[in-house]
């Protein structure tokens, strides 16, 4: 006679799951962490912030905050692109701490530690944490603020309110978007403070007054990121109609995260929100007085500059996860099946492996694919090491191609004036910044005698979205049509050949 199938119950404690979580994050990218070849301009800047012979480049807005903790590394003799990629790795799984206390306020422990698994294995978590960016430096600030503003409005403590505002300050010199948080620390204050403690409050200004300090010299590029998007620009171009890069922007923000994030955890989380939405008691009037409005307004914000890319949505993770758990877990809860019974955990344990496994594999054709972004360049700039000390090389392309180089580059711009090499120089090309290489190759032939010395390639397929060969769907929404196309790059150095004596 069979016996009936009974499920026998194993808890771990908290501090099981945590460690069980944080181990499966470190073998998942400690292997990984030299898979990529090469670093992002982001990246690249970030580990150059502090030396002055670096050309800088005014359309990107770099905070300090990431690049002073590779600055650290680097002063004791670490390998920079490693520290920072380290960096990145830890700062990206130190965010389960912030998840878990928040994910508590909604779940239980087992479906709290589902949720930190997700957003272990979530894409845009993994990739990035991956790669020399200050990206999961700043969602680990940026949501351990927002965790700990909960915890001051539900709990009125004056501790909880200090971390969230001491994080929120690392947060905004490490992204300039971690200024959002400042409305909402000072109105905490009040509530906690009850209106009194005037050093609380000089406290408050001068702790803020250190990523004003460092942004106040950018405001004006940072600003003008949102003028180009509101169609203001003094140049004229396709972004001059500003109704139309709100709506593209506004589609792409709602459609792009059922694929970064995965279908089931985007379908999971919609249904989510709108019960953590309709809760009424004191931690669901928290989530609604503070974690969704800020995220509105972090929304709204996305939607005015006309750059695009997948990795913009990475601050919204933790909030998806957390609404996805949420589901799932009134979702089994209202099963008809005994909590003992095989088919309830079939249900369970079968939706949560799909969501896990899903996210896994998409992950890692993801990282796998990218893998050699900007190869190309960084093997021709390891290529110049190897010419003469001395050597005049010029570049269409200054930070990474010097820092591989380790040596002096001059810009190769054709915009100021006619480029006229003497003989024995050098120059080095790249198809990512000189779109019609071949033709200005053989202009430079014709013109010049320059004779080819190097060549080298790379091919990336976009699972999301990276380098695009069209130099127009840089950053831009239009890029996502391209997903799965591969993308060949090329990098070529010539040498100008030396006049002949008459």
């Amino acid at each position: 006679m069979t016996k009936e199938w009974k499920h026998s119950e194993r808890h771990l404690t908290e501090q099981q799951w945590f460690w069980f979580i944080m181990v499966i994050g470190l073998l998942t990218r400690l292997p990984l962490l030299t898979l990529a070849t090469a670093e992002t301009t982001d990246g690249i800047l970030s580990l150059t912030y502090f030396s002055k012979d670096f050309v800088a480049t005014p359309r990107f807005v770099i905070m300090p905050g990431y690049p002073f903790l590779l600055w650290l590394g680097q002063g004791l003799g670490l390998e920079g692109w490693l520290w920072g990629r380290i960096i990145s790795c830890l700062t990206g799984l130190l965010l389960i701490i912030p998840l878990w206390r928040f994910a508590r306020r909604w779940m239980g422990v087992e479906m709290s530690a589902m949720t930190c698994l997700i957003a272990v294995f979530s894409p845009l978590l993994w990739q990035w944490s991956l790669k020399v960016m200050p990206d999961t430096t700043f969602l680990l600030f940026f949501w351990w603020s927002l965790e700990r503003l909960t915890t001051a409005y539900i709990e009125k403590r004056a501790g909880a309110w200090w971390e969230a505002c001491l994080t929120g300050v690392a947060a905004a010199c490490v992204r300039p978007e971690g200024f959002i948080l400042l409305p909402w620390i000072l109105m905490l204050e009040i509530q906690v403070s009850g209106g009194k403690g005037w050093i609380r409050k000089f406290l408050i200004l001068f702790s803020w007054a250190v990523p004003f300090y460092f942004i106040k010299d950018k405001i004006i590029l940072l600003f003008s990121a949102y003028r180009e998007g509101m169609g203001v620009n003094s140049a004229a171009s396709d972004d001059n109609f500003p109704i139309l890069n709100f709506v593209e922007h506004f589609y792409a923000y709602l459609s792009q995260p059922i694929y970064v994030f995965t279908p089931l955890v985007f379908l999971f989380a919609v249904l989510g929100l709108a019960k953590m939405v309709g809760r009424s008691d004191l931690v669901g009037q928290a989530f609604k007085k503070v974690i969704l409005q800020v995220y509105i307004l972090f929304f709204i914000s996305r939607l005015v500059p006309v750059t695009y890319q997948d990795r913009h949505m990475l601050p919204f993770l933790p909030l998806l996860v957390v609404a996805a758990g949420v589901h799932l877990e009134t979702f089994v809860n209202r099963l008809e099946q005994p909590k003992n019974s095989m088919a309830y955990h079939l249900i369970k344990n079968g939706l949560i492996t799909t969501m896990i496994l899903y996210a896994a594999l998409f992950s890692s054709a993801a990282i796998i694919c990218q893998s050699d972004s900007f190869g190309d360049i960084k093997r021709s700039a390891e290529f110049l090491k190897t010419l003469p000390p001395g050597a005049v090389i010029y570049s269409d392309e200054i930070p990474k191609t010097q820092y591989w180089a380790q040596r002096p580059v001059i810009l190769l711009d054709y915009s100021q004036k006619p480029f006229i090499p003497n003989g024995g120089d050098y120059v080095v090309l790249h198809s990512f910044y000189t779109p019609r290489i071949n033709s200005v190759s053989a202009t430079m032939s014709a013109r010049f005698g320059a004779v080819l010395i190097h060549a080298d390639n790379s091919v990336v397929t976009p699972v999301l979205t990276d380098l695009m060969q069209n130099f127009s769907l840089q950053n831009r929404v239009n890029a996502t049509a391209y997903r799965f196309e591969p993308q060949f790059f090329a990098s070529v150095v010539y040498q100008i050949k030396p006049k002949e004596r008459k």
